[in-house]
Order: C-alpha cells, then sequence, then structure tokens
C-alpha cells in the first residue's frame, strides 16, 4: 500500500525538481559574430601639373637669398624692362586671339604708334648694350636675338595663357583710356602685373611638384606604373633628359598650331601657338596595383 501510495509523487517530485534545475541553467552564448569584411586600401590618384602643364617642367626658381624668382624678368634695367613689356604684350596680341581680347591688338598698335620715336631710343640703347658685350656688331645681334627668344618663348607659356590673356586685356583697356606717356614709367608699373600670372602658376606647379613627390614616395613603388605622369618622371630621370616645356620649341603642340612671326627689332621669332584655353589633355588614371613579386 506505501509503495502504491507515494512513488507517484516521489516522480512527480522528482520531474519538478529536473525541471527547476533546468530552468536554472546558464544559456549557451550566442554564435560569435561573421569577420568584418577586408579594408580595401583606397589609393588616391597621383596628382597632375595645373593648366594642362607637363609632368615634367623646367621653371624658374627662386632665389633664396633675394626672394625674387630669377625668370627672364628679374634683374632688368630700366630700358630692358620697357622692351620686355613690349614684347610680352607682342606675344599677346599675337596670341589672345578670342573676340574678347581684340582690346589687346588696338592698343598695343597704337602703343607703338604712339610710343614709336621713345621705343627707338631704347632700342638703339640695348643694340649699344649687346654690341658692348659681344665686342663686335654680329655677335651683339645674335647674343640678343637668343636672349629675346627667351623672353618670347616665356611669354608665350601656354599653361599661363588664360591667365596671361586677361590681365593684357585690363592693360589694354586702361591704356585706351588713358594712352601711355612715359614708357618708362608705363613699363616699371605693367610688367610686375603680367609677371603675376606667371608667379601664380609656378606657384601652382610647385605645390604639384610636392603633392606628386609625396604620392611617388607612398604609393609608386606599386601603382606607379598605372600613372602617365609617375611614368613620365621615372623616364626622365632613367635618362637624364627632362621633359622640359619652358621654351615654346619643346611643348607638345602638333605642328599645324603652331608658328612664329620674326621681330623687325631683334630678329627674334615670336611663337604663334593656338591653345584652347578650355581643354587639357592630361589624363586621370585610377591607381592599380602592379605585380609585387
Amino acid at each position: 500500500m506505501a509503495g502504491t501510495t507515494f512513488g507517484p509523487i516521489r516522480i512527480t517530485a522528482s520531474a519538478a525538481m529536473l525541471s527547476a534545475l533546468a530552468a536554472c541553467a546558464t544559456p549557451p552564448p550566442p554564435p560569435p559574430p561573421p569577420p568584418p569584411p577586408p579594408v580595401v586600401e583606397s589609393v588616391p590618384y597621383r596628382p597632375v601639373p595645373p593648366s594642362g602643364a607637363s609632368y615634367v617642367m623646367d621653371i624658374p626658381r627662386v632665389d633664396p637669398l633675394t626672394g625674387v624668382r630669377q625668370s627672364v624678368n628679374a634683374n632688368l634695367t630700366e630700358d630692358e624692362t620697357v622692351w620686355h613689356v613690349r614684347s610680352g604684350w607682342n606675344v599677346a596680341a599675337l596670341n589672345c586671339t578670342a573676340p574678347q581680347y581684340q582690346p589687346i591688338l588696338d592698343s598695343y598698335a597704337r602703343y607703338i604708334k604712339d610710343s614709336g620715336p621713345a621705343l627707338k631710343r631704347v632700342n638703339d640703347r640695348l643694340e649699344k648694350v649687346y654690341r658692348d658685350r659681344a665686342g663686335d656688331r654680329r655677335g651683339g645681334i645674335m647674343m640678343r636675338e637668343s636672349q629675346m627668344t627667351s623672353v618670347y618663348n616665356y611669354f608665350a607659356l601656354p599653361p599661363v595663357r588664360s591667365q596671361f590673356c586677361r590681365t593684357m586685356l585690363q592693360i589694354a583697356e586702361e591704356t585706351q583710356a588713358m594712352p601711355v606717356q612715359d614708357v618708362a614709367v608705363f613699363s616699371a608699373g605693367a610688367l610686375p602685373r603680367m609677371e603675376t600670372a606667371f608667379e601664380n602658376f609656378f606657384r601652382e606647379y610647385e605645390a604639384y611638384e610636392q603633392a606628386s613627390s609625396a604620392w611617388d614616395e607612398q604609393y609608386g613603388a606599386r601603382y606607379g606604373a598605372s600613372q602617365p605622369g609617375y611614368v613620365a618622371v621615372q623616364r626622365a630621370r632613367m635618362t637624364m633628359i627632362p621633359d622640359v616645356t619652358s621654351g615654346v620649341s619643346t611643348l607638345a603642340v602638333p605642328p599645324s598650331s603652331a608658328g612664329s612671326v620674326p621681330d623687325p627689332d631683334t630678329g627674334a621669332d615670336i611663337p604663334v601657338i593656338r591653345v584652347d584655353e578650355g581643354f587639357t589633355s592630361t589624363p586621370v588614371v585610377e591607381p592599380v596595383p602592379g605585380d609585387e613579386g
């Protein structure tokens, strides 16, 4: 009787205790999260030169002692300043050919006519300076022609074309409203304004040089082969012949788009280069890793 009476009670109690123990047990931990996706390296494009300039370019540098950039317009005499302004204006008259730049040509023609006697006196004095330096007339002519070729090429630098034309347009319009009375005084004020267009470009180019050099150091070994600028720089270093574009003769301009007009006073060729100011052919190429082995 006792076994029959208490057996079911013991079984029920045991089941209850097991259920309580099961309820108090610690649940298993959740499965670990999946691993994060692999980090994809974000490689920036190699910097490109400003205004469609060459990847490798020989530009005039600033003298650390004087703080003056040693361009063809540095350290000039009064007569040289007058003649360089005349030369730069001549380049602008030939190369700034969009309709809005017509005042440049008109005012240049007026300047040459109205200031002709004063400019001739300047030219005669400069001829004597070069003749004395060379020791004879023919040598002086050749020396001056070589110098003026550098001056004309400088003012015709295509990456600066747009800003230079805008600057010359301002100067031209001012001379239309108030004709030049003294060529020396006028030129002393005009040349620094003309130089500003080139100085702005040179500073931008120096910033490009620094940025591209930093890119080459960080990414060049693996990604440089895919970047046209990196390839151009390495090729220039290997051949020791940089792709210099400080002179018109080295610019990548189709022959049909380039020409020259002789300067009747010095015999130097004034470059005439067709430049599309709204177009640049400098490619921007996505960095692609090369072989690491």
